[in-house]
Formats: structure tokens, C-alpha cells, sequence
């Protein structure tokens, strides 16, 4: 078939074809499988302009089958690489280069790019072999072929957009930290997360006792979503059935959880100074006009510094510094949103425009903060990251004010303290810090 690429000269044509610009798909060995879990059974490759797609074997009994090293050199070669998910990519060929199309999507259009694999070939040998996780070597690869067109055809405007400036911090350095933060999984008793969470199928991502992850930038604020097979480990419940069932691969769970993230990015941000002490009982301080602050009262200026996060400025407390600096932030904010039709978030540069829908200066802030905490995490993630490189301990979960480590005391009390450090390195950022044998923290 000619669609099909497994002969030196043709991988050669082919090669060339590439330094025009390319299109990838990675065909796992199972669509449903996490990443991690799967191998490379084929590759499907677009030349930007062509008028049809190749597919390249390298696992599949219907090919000649070409080495992974071979694939690489091919895109490698390409002046400009187009993938549906580069995170996904990831798994399989190391191509920091490659621009991702669901992100692109979601940041020019601020909405996911749903894209769904199917053909009655796939629908029938889905339905019947979904947890085998060899399923596409199975499906004759014409059909395979099919679905990456049919995929293709669906997202081959996007190629088009212009690429934003601020495109590369998320399509680079955040793509690659979450890549890199999946790799650990979480510990688990094997037995009590299966009742306490009811996984689809426990063979998607899980191994032995451990749970794989996987993180999502392709929202409107690009703030991470973290669910797979049916569980949400962004959002793991409070009981305690539920977080005994997660145990640590080393020694401990050691959990560093930023003190009052939201309001002290906040005042960063309008220049209102706050010491290390709680921000929340700093703030109380003010509204109750006392120096020792009840429980009661310590709760309640947690709910007005809520709402004052999110634009709700309290009319009982309107004159105080803090309010009058939150309110005049806003407004500046939406006007210069109404003037100039853009808000750029700060760090990361991500823009905000008109064409999101039903704006008001509230939740234009919302969006503002939401971007500002991620990209600050994103960077302190990589510097995490690049220290935990050569050490037994792991960054075990990421959930937006709070970093999980699994902890191995080989790796002495020093580890935890450079942590902290790398955590508080502006010196504006206090963290409390938690352990345990399980996430009870």
C-alpha cells in the first residue's frame, strides 16, 4: 500500500519531505492505557502541504517494521513538528521542538480541542479487547491509518494560527515539568484504592502499587486539570478511608503547603506588604482590630479574603488599604482590558482578549490570579524538579498551593530543608510542612 512507509528510499523521500514541516501521531499500543503504560506500535506523519498522510510501522505485524532511532531522525529532520498533544509525544520520541495543537487551540480560542478516535474497525476491536494492551496491533493498520487522517483532517487548521509570543513558556517548560512530574506516580494500597475510588479498569494506570497521573494545560487559564480513569487526583476527598489508601514508595509523604497563596500573590501584586505570619490572621487583625484573633474569627477572615481574592470587595471593610488597593487594581485592570483588548497575565505573558466570552472585571481578575499561580508553580516545579534529579525522593502530586513529596530519609534531613528553600526563595512565600505514612496529613 503506498500509504504505508517501511523501505529505506521511501523513509528517505520521506525525510526530505519533512523539512517542509510535518505532522505527527504516535500510535500507542492502547488508546485507553496512560502513556507510560504503552508502547510505540506505529507513526503516523503529514507533510505540511500534502494532499495524504504516511504511516510508519515499527511494531505491527502488517509491517516491515522501522527502529524508533530511525522514526527519530526523520522527525528530527522536520523544519516546524505539529502534534495533536506533545506531552503525549513525549512518551515516545523526545521532541522539545514540537508545537503542540490542542495547546495552541485552547489558547487562541479559550476551549478544549475535542478530538475523538474512532472508526467501526477501532469502535469493534475496542468494544471487544479495551484492556488488552497490545488492542492496536491488532486493528489492521489501513485502519489505523483511517483514524490519523480522519484526526488530522480535523485539526489541520489549527497548523494555520500564528503562534502567540507567550506560546513557548507553556508548550515548552510547562509541557515538559508535567511530563516529567507524571513519571513517579503516587504509592497506593492496591486493594483499598480500587474500593475507594472505582477506577475504570485498574490496567489503564495502574502498576503494581503505584497510580499514574496526568496533568492538562488546555483550559482557559491554563491552570492544570490532573484526572485519569474516572479519578481526580486534583481533588482527592478529605475522608480518611480515602487518603489511607495512598502510601508512600520510600519513607514518608511530605507535604510543603503554601501559607495563604492566593492572597500573598495577590498583595505581591498591589504592592501590599505582608510579614510571615499567617496572612489570614494578619488580615484579621485588621477587621476584628485585636491582636489575639479567635478560631471563630480567624475563620471568617478566611471567607472575606476569599471573596476580596476573587473581586468581592466586603462594604464593612471597604476603607481599609488593602481593599482600596484590590478595588483600584480591578479597575485598572478592566480598563485597560476595554482600551487595549488584551490583559497579560504576569510571568508567563498568557493573554486574555476579547474573545472570551461574557467577561466583567471580577472574572477577568479570577482568570489574572488562576494564570499568575500557575506560572509561578511551573517555574518553581522545574527548579524542584532539576534538584530531585539524582535523588531517591520524588515529587509525588502537584494541586496548586501544595507540592507532595515522596520522601526517602536516605536522601537526610537536608533535602527537605533546600526544598523548603527553593519553595520560599523570593523570601514572599512561607510554607507549612506536613508528614505522614499515608496523605492523612
Amino acid at each position: 500500500m503506498f500509504y504505508i512507509v517501511e523501505q529505506e528510499h521511501k523513509l528517505d523521500n520521506l525525510q526530505r519531505l519533512a523539512k517542509l514541516g510535518l505532522y505527527v501521531d504516535v500510535i500507542s499500543s492502547n488508546n485507553s492505557y496512560h502513556p507510560k503504560l504503552t508502547n510505540t506500535i506505529a507513526v503516523y506523519v503529514r507533510p505540511v502541504n500534502s494532499k495524504h498522510g504516511f504511516i510508519i510501522p515499527i511494531n505491527h505485524d502488517e509491517g516491515l517494521n522501522v527502529s524508533k532511532e530511525r522514526v527519530y531522525q526523520i522527525l528530527l529532520s522536520a523544519n516546524k513538528l505539529y502534534t495533536l498533544d506533545k506531552k503525549y509525544l513525549l512518551y515516545h520520541f523526545n521532541l522539545q521542538n514540537a508545537i503542540d495543537l490542542s495547546l495552541l487551540y485552547s489558547m487562541i480560542k479559550y476551549d478544549k480541542l475535542e478530538i475523538v478516535r474512532d472508526n467501526n474497525s477501532l469502535n469493534y476491536f475496542y468494544n471487544r479487547f479495551n484492556n488488552f494492551i497490545k488492542v492496536n496491533q491488532l486493528i489492521p493498520i489501513s485502519k489505523l491509518y483511517e483514524s490519523c487522517e480522519k484526526v488530522y483532517e480535523k485539526v489541520k487548521n489549527v497548523i494555520e494560527f500564528d503562534i502567540p509570543n507567550n506560546f513557548d513558556f507553556y508548550n515548552k517548560t510547562a509541557t515538559n515539568v508535567f511530563f516529567l512530574l507524571e513519571q513517579s506516580g503516587l504509592g497506593i494500597y492496591y486493594d483499598a484504592f480500587i474500593e475507594m475510588f472505582s477506577p475504570k479498569d485498574p490496567l489503564y494506570n495502574i502498576t503494581g502499587n503505584t497510580v499514574l497521573t496526568s496533568y492538562n494545560l488546555y483550559n482557559v487559564t491554563s491552570r492544570p486539570t490532573n484526572a485519569f480513569n474516572s479519578v481526580n487526583f486534583a481533588a482527592i476527598p478529605k475522608s480518611e478511608k480515602h487518603r489511607k489508601s495512598f502510601r508512600p514508595q520510600n519513607d514518608y509523604f511530605v507535604e510543603f503547603d503554601f501559607d495563604g497563596y492566593h492572597l500573598r500573590l495577590l498583595c505581591d501584586e498591589i504592592n501590599y506588604p505582608l510579614t510571615d505570619e499567617s496572612a489570614h490572621k494578619q488580615l484579621a487583625k485588621l477587621y476584628f482590630e485585636k491582636n489575639e484573633i479567635t478560631e471563630d474569627e480567624y475563620n471568617q477572615a478566611k471567607q472575606i479574603n476569599f471573596h476580596a481574592i476573587y473581586g468581592k470587595i466586603p462594604e464593612k471593610w471597604a476603607f481599609l488599604e488593602i481593599f482600596e488597593r484590590i478595588d483600584r487594581y480591578i479597575k485598572d485592570m478592566w480598563n485597560k482590558f476595554e482600551t487595549d483588548g488584551e490583559i497579560l497575565a504576569p510571568i508567563s505573558k498568557k493573554s486574555f482578549t476579547k474573545k472570551l466570552k461574557d467577561m466583567n472585571p471580577q472574572k477577568l481578575m479570577n482568570y489574572v490570579m488562576q494564570s499568575l499561580e500557575t506560572s509561578r508553580n511551573i517555574l518553581i516545579l522545574k527548579d524542584v524538579l532539576e534538584y530531585l534529579k539524582h535523588k531517591k525522593t520524588k515529587l509525588a502530586l502537584y494541586t496548586y498551593d501544595a507540592l507532595l513529596f515522596d520522601f526517602d530519609k536516605n536522601d537526610g534531613k537536608q533535602t527537605l530543608d533546600e526544598l523548603q528553600n527553593i519553595l520560599q526563595s523570593e523570601g514572599k512565600y512561607p510554607v507549612k510542612f506536613k508528614y505522614a505514612k499515608d496523605l492523612c496529613l
